[in-house]
């Protein structure tokens, strides 16, 4: 430890330039792979967002259309309503 300078005016630090332009590499791809994955959580986000606004129609819909009848049953009422009037035309006729 007797051998150490204490930091001064004549302090110099010795870095090599393929060390440096790996360190601005590093942080270079640092910080494109920060971007791109804020990105895509963005991304990811909003989807997520559409998907519930989506969810909460269709379950509104749902709940609304839960107890209607569907368009089938309506036939099948009408026909049978038809048959039954004709039923009753038929025994009366007798």
């Amino acid at each position: 430890m007797a051998d150490t300078k204490p930091i001064g005016e004549e302090s110099s630090l010795n870095i090599s330039l393929p060390m440096l332009i790996q360190a601005v590499g590093l942080i270079g791809a640092m910080v494109w792979g920060y971007g791109q994955l804020n990105a895509r959580i963005s991304f990811v986000e909003y989807q997520v967002a559409m998907h519930e606004d989506h969810i909460e129609r269709i379950e509104e819909n749902a709940y609304e259309n839960q107890d209607a009848e569907i368009p089938a049953d309506i036939r099948q009422n009408q026909r049978i309503d038809y048959l039954e009037k004709e039923i009753d035309r038929l025994r009366n006729e007798n």
